[in-house]
């Protein structure tokens, strides 16, 4: 497969002056009074991206996301680097981004179509689709300075999908406008993707990058520090988030954390402490793909049984009972410790999760050397697929005692063909109905017999 989008050793320096006269007294000198501090927003970003691919670029705010966006777009200039792009490009980064303020929306759109090389022949023909597709009525003939977020977004994606781009370029623009207008946008990226477009771009929603992507990369602090499956960015993506958060809790007071858990595709073969069916500690293996936490609890078991003989399953029939059963082990003191589990298909998109706080059964307070067991039963009436379990125990305001991504790995069967991710079980029911007075079925059973049923299929079409 080619390659639509080559990065090689891309990095962007910016200076920053205390005052606005310590620029000038830099220049006057040519340099030799150095009067900047160097911020580095991006360090040796290197990465190649495969024609008709999907790639989301993930990562906290202030990593540098928007800035390698803006890079490879041509808007911005690296500090050294390169960046090759074979194909137009359509981007939408920063809300507004390309528009001018003072020209109505249907001039922006003329405007942005003549940049991307299109006649004015070329954009009449695309038109109806882009007004159709944005759905702002009279205001596109309106200034933009007049518009909402909203109205920005949806004119500014409607002419970046309506264009046919080789390469679509989005800076977290799916976030802003309502529900109706992300699906809308979401099922055009998947038309685009079924295309053979390249898609690259930016989101802080991982429901959203599972669902699209195939590839991702994390970026923190400038740097790149994960590029594989969406799962495998998201898990230290994560990582990232808490490490934050707990940072943020140790300065602002709060006491000094317990023992890190945060160990990442370690899982094969490892073998914690268990609980046997008498209650005697005995070693189980414990598995998962990615753990983090702050080591105040651990888990020490986690299976999916069969909710009535109490038996680890793999293979579950829709439908069928089963139950997760959870062990935690106390290293402290817990006043008010929450256990819960997700359940993920294998795409990553949550499916259905819960814990002991939200189901109204506290397990209370917990004491050092305790183990605390919470089962959770319920109706598997998940649709044929493969999914995986993440457990956790925490606190109520979310604070990771031990959480452990992909602990249990489980297959669902449907005996009856059905489609999605969930099986509502759905009951149906046919009839015969009349039309003005007359049986339907006579009507239809005469047409296709080849004979009669002439004045019964009148009857029908008026």
């Amino acid at each position: 497969m080619s390659t639509a989008l080559r990065v090689e050793g891309v990095a962007k320096q910016y200076r920053i002056y205390d005052h606005p006269s310590d620029r000038l007294k830099e220049t006057l000198t040519r340099g030799w009074l150095k009067r900047h501090r160097e911020f580095w927003a991006l360090r040796e970003i290197s990465f190649e991206i495969e024609r008709g691919t999907t790639v989301g670029i993930v990562g906290p705010n202030g990593s540098g996301k928007s800035t390698l966006l803006q890079i490879i777009t041509g808007t911005l200039a690296p500090t050294h680097g390169d960046v090759q792009v074979e194909g137009r490009v359509a981007a939408l980064l920063e809300l507004g981004a390309g528009f001018n303020l003072e020209f109505t929306g249907l001039e922006n759109v003329y405007m942005n179509a003549a940049l991307m090389g299109f006649s004015r022949a070329d954009t009449d023909a695309r038109l109806d689709r882009i007004e159709r597709f944005a759905e702002i009525g009279d205001f596109l003939h309106q200034p933009v300075k007049t518009y909402s977020s909203g109205m920005y977004v949806r004119l500014a994606f409607a002419i970046a999908v309506n264009t046919d781009p080789e390469i679509l370029v989005v800076d977290e623009a799916l976030s802003v406008g309502d529900t109706i207008f992300q699906h809308r946008c979401v099922r055009r990226i998947k038309q685009m993707q079924e295309a053979g477009t390249t898609i690259l771009f930016v989101s802080h929603e991982p429901t959203l990058v599972r669902a699209l992507c195939s590839r991702a990369i994390l970026l923190n602090g400038g740097r790149m520090i994960a590029d594989g499956t969406p799962m495998e960015a998201l898990n230290r993506y994560q990582r990232v988030i808490m490490a934050r958060e707990e940072a943020y809790a140790d300065g602002g007071g709060a006491g000094a954390p317990g023992r890190q858990i945060a160990r990442e595709n370690e899982s094969a073969g490892e073998v914690a402490v268990g609980v046997d069916a008498a209650g005697a500690v005995a070693p189980q293996p414990l598995q998962y793909s990615y753990r983090h936490g702050n080591g105040r609890a651990e888990v020490i078991g986690a299976e999916l049984v069969d909710a009535a003989t109490g038996r680890t399953v793999e293979l579950v029939e829709t439908g069928d009972a089963v139950a997760v059963r959870l062990r935690v082990l106390f290293h402290e003191d817990v006043a008010e410790p929450v256990c819960g589990f997700m359940i993920r298909n294998r795409h990553g998109i949550n499916v259905y999760g819960t814990n002991t706080e939200q189901r109204g059964q506290p397990p209370g307070a917990a004491r050092r050397g305790e183990i605390i067991e919470a089962v959770f039963t319920f109706d598997c009436w998940l649709g044929q697929e493969h999914y995986f379990v993440s457990v956790a125990a925490h606190t109520p305001d979310g604070e990771a005692f031990d959480w452990l991504d992909g602990a249990i790995f489980f297959r669902v069967s449907c005996s009856v063909e059905m489609e999605g991710i969930a099986n509502l079980n759905a009951r149906v029911t046919t009839r015969r109905v009349e039309v003005d007075g007359r049986d339907f079925s006579r009507a239809t059973g005469g047409a296709h017999a080849g004979g009669g049923g002439g004045e019964e299929t009148r009857a029908l079409k008026a």
